[in-house]
């Protein structure tokens, strides 16, 4: 039985990484991407951050109420189109809630910045003026 077992066990977690969703390219700067991703990050509620890099775009974290210690990650790359983020969130099962939930969480991130950014810059100019 034990034979049968250790096959199973190891093929299932080195096909872990070959189960990533392929890179989503979005056509914004990585700069404002990356500002949305810590965004919905922050929400303590819904994940529980490990490490942010921000010299490599890079995070690390858990989604809070999932029953692994599986560390899931993001990681952004500059593209000519855009920005490219890859994001490896594990779902047990064949329905992916929470990779779902962290790309939905991140769209309303990146409009709400995205909003605020246009405010940012008027204010900016204005206060130069006479």
């Amino acid at each position: 039985m034990l034979r049968f077992l250790v096959p199973t066990f190891l093929t299932l977690v080195l096909a872990l990484p070959a189960l990533a969703k392929p890179a989503d390219v979005y056509p914004v700067p990585c700069n404002d991407l990356w500002a949305a991703v810590k965004d919905t990050l922050g929400n303590q509620g819904n994940y529980s951050v490990i490490s942010i890099n921000d010299l490599v775009l890079r995070a690390s974290f858990t989604v809070v109420g999932n029953l692994t210690s599986y560390k899931d990650t993001v990681v952004l790359t500059a593209k000519e189109s855009g920005c490219a983020m890859n994001a490896t969130i594990l779902d047990v099962g064949s329905d992916d809630p929470d990779w779902r939930q962290f790309h939905h969480r991140l769209a309303k991130s990146l409009v709400k910045l995205q909003a605020v950014k246009p405010k940012a810059a008027e204010a900016g100019a204005g206060a130069g003026q006479p």
